[in-house]
């Protein structure tokens, strides 16, 4: 089943790269993990995409999308509303600290790409890793990508690597998985225009998942576990 969108050649490039990035999703399960070890019937994974991808998917679409224009707007400084935001509506703290290692991640591999980057170089002065969205969104700015491409791609990638981690939890047909990504992406496209025209921290989408936060915060106590989070 092909995804109802294309996805832009960096978001691609960025997407492969990612098992091989030290924090990539090879390490994080976008809370398949936790809801599998809380006792989540397996047969209820797809439902677990969808509502993931309604309610922190589109929180982090929007937190991107802001962070990009304000990079573009030449006030990075500004990142800090976007980030307050973004805690606001992250609340498990265990939520918070998985997106800020995969954020610290994404920079290294920006820094690469973009060594000349204001942005960049100042997120990876941070003393504190900034969370993945708010990476993504400056990784947008200096690529170039469409604020639309970039909530696609944000959507995308928590799906693909829920996906990923099930096949390691819950081994099955990897075309399931894939057509599960695809009808998650589906699912939630005519929500993403209106959040690509986000550019006040203020207007980021509130919506929270209580149980999934709940689980969070319970898998993050845990000695044995196979995924971050």
């Amino acid at each position: 089943m092909a995804l109802p969108f294309p996805l832009p050649s960096v978001s691609i490039a960025m997407l492969l790269a990612d098992a091989r990035l030290p924090s990539g999703g090879h390490a994080h399960s976008a809370g398949v993990e936790p809801a599998l070890r809380a006792g989540l019937d397996p047969a209820q994974l797809p439902a677990l995409l969808h509502a993931r991808a309604r309610t922190t998917s589109l929180v982090d679409a929007g937190v991107a999308v802001v962070a990009r224009h304000l990079v573009l707007t030449a006030d990075p400084g500004a990142l800090h509303a976007v980030e307050w935001a973004w805690a606001a509506r992250t609340v498990a703290a265990a939520q918070r600290d998985a997106a800020r290692q995969l954020g610290r991640g994404l920079v290294r591999l920006g820094r690469h790409l973009w060594p000349a980057s204001a942005a960049l170089t100042a997120l990876e002065a941070r003393p504190t890793p900034a969370p993945r969205a708010i990476v993504l969104g400056a990784i947008a700015a200096e690529a170039g990508m469409d604020p639309l491409d970039l909530c696609r791609t944000v959507v995308y990638d928590d799906a693909a690597s829920a996906a990923a981690a099930v096949l390691k939890l819950e081994p099955r047909d990897p075309a399931a998985a894939s057509v599960w990504v695809a009808q998650t992406c589906a699912a939630v496209d005519e929500a993403l225009r209106p959040i690509s025209e986000i550019t006040d921290p203020r207007d980021i989408p509130v919506a929270g998942a209580p149980e999934s936060e709940r689980w969070a915060q319970s898998h993050a106590l845990l000695t044995q576990r196979l995924f971050r989070a």
